[in-house]
């Protein structure tokens, strides 16, 4: 039987997911049967309560984070990070910059779709091809506007303590920021481009629960933002082979860097998961830290990982690079007329994130296989052509 009209319209996507491989292949990123951050697993992991998150501490009520927003707002002088200043305290220069970041954050902030009913039983659509219906769901998921999709069991241990998560497999969506905006981080319109890329991601993985539910199956859009998280993004995405864990508690893939958000739909639609990767992050941060070097909070760590949490905002039980989210939202209300989001200037600092080039991708190949000396030089070179500088302007 030949291809149906829908695989056929598909087609280029079929093309962009073999290209992916063939460019994994040619770095010589090796997939693995374990994920790579279990070597900053220290025991038995305990799941993390979702009002511990950073993003919950800052909402009234929440008994974990009194404390915190009592500090904040003597250090401030706000309740919250996330109101903007109105446009008339603003330099005009600035003013379009914030309009656009309020229009592009809305849909992430404020759209909580409901879900389509699910097709019953008798309209189901049933195969038994695992591997179809995953390069099917993540062609699809393309088509919408994805530029990664990876697929992974749901590991209890990574869905947040007073959340469920009961179906079985996962679906990472990603996307990646506008490297013009981010380039300008911290800036409004570095906010721009985290808000415009959440709510692409809201939008992408709305409707692909939508069709997962179409075809008879359950399926759900999971929160990752810290207002109302279910689950732990990193290492589901990690398990999923996007990329591995970076100095940041980001995650870095071969092909985006660290420049790039991530949200997942849960589904009980049999699916054939992806591997985890190894490209050798872990030794690269540690012969890089550009992003703790210019971070202009302090939030990021030196040197080697560590095994004691800075706050409370840490899980406890890792030997790992932890961040200090409490000083990344304090420098938010540095300067609130020229911005109310960092928008991620460790993000903006990486020598990962460049285009999908020829010449970048030669060198990422020689930053995964160089010795520690070379990497060393690689970043060297990156800051010297990039005119990284330190300082922000306040």
């Amino acid at each position: 039987m030949g291809p149906t009209e829908l695989e056929k319209a598909l087609m280029p996507f079929e093309r962009k997911l073999r290209a992916q491989k063939r460019l994994r292949r040619l770095l010589g990123v090796r997939e693995v049967d374990s994920p790579t951050y279990e070597r900053y697993i220290l025991g038995p992991v305990r799941r993390f309560d979702s009002r511990k998150n950073a993003f919950a501490a800052m909402m009234d009520g929440n008994p974990f984070g009194q404390a915190f927003r009592e500090m904040y707002r003597r250090r401030t002088g706000v309740d919250s990070f996330s109101k903007p200043l109105p446009q008339e305290e603003l330099d005009p220069s600035d003013r379009p910059a914030q309009a656009l970041a309020n229009a592009a954050w809305r849909l992430c902030r404020e759209y909580y779709p409901g879900a389509l009913p699910i097709t019953p039983p008798q309209g189901r659509f049933e195969t038994r091809d695992r591997a179809g219906m995953s390069k099917l769901i993540k062609k699809v998921a393309m088509w919408l506007g994805a530029e990664m999709v990876k697929i992974t069991r749901v590991d209890q241990r990574w869905v947040y303590s007073d959340r469920e998560v009961p179906e079985k497999y996962a679906v990472l969506v990603v996307v990646s920021h506008d490297r013009g905006l981010n380039r300008t981080a911290p800036s409004h319109l570095s906010g721009l481009a985290v808000g415009n890329t959440y709510s692409r991601l809201k939008f992408i993985t709305t409707q692909l629960a939508d069709f997962i539910q179409g075809l008879g199956y359950r399926a759900v859009y999971r929160e990752t933002l810290g207002w109302n998280p279910e689950m732990l993004i990193v290492p589901m995405a990690i398990d999923a082979g996007v990329g591995e864990f970076s100095r940041t508690g980001r995650v870095l893939s071969p092909e985006f860097g660290t420049n790039m958000r991530i949200k997942a739909v849960s589904t009980d639609l049999p699916l054939e998961t992806d591997r985890p990767i190894s490209f050798g992050t872990h030794e690269f941060c540690m012969a890089c830290e550009n992003c703790a070097r210019y971070c202009p909070a302090n939030a990021v760590s030196f040197g080697e990982p560590t095994d004691a949490p800075e706050s409370m905002f840490n899980n406890p039980g890792y030997r790992k690079w932890y961040i200090r989210a409490d000083r990344c939202l304090l420098f938010w209300m540095a300067d609130r007329k020229k911005w109310i989001t960092c928008g991620g200037k460790c993000i903006s600092v990486c020598p990962w994130n460049k285009p999908l080039h020829p010449f970048h991708n030669l060198i990422r190949r020689l930053a995964i296989h160089s010795p520690a000396g070379v990497k060393k030089m690689l970043v060297r070179a990156d800051i010297l052509l990039y005119g990284r500088t330190v300082k922000v302007q306040k």
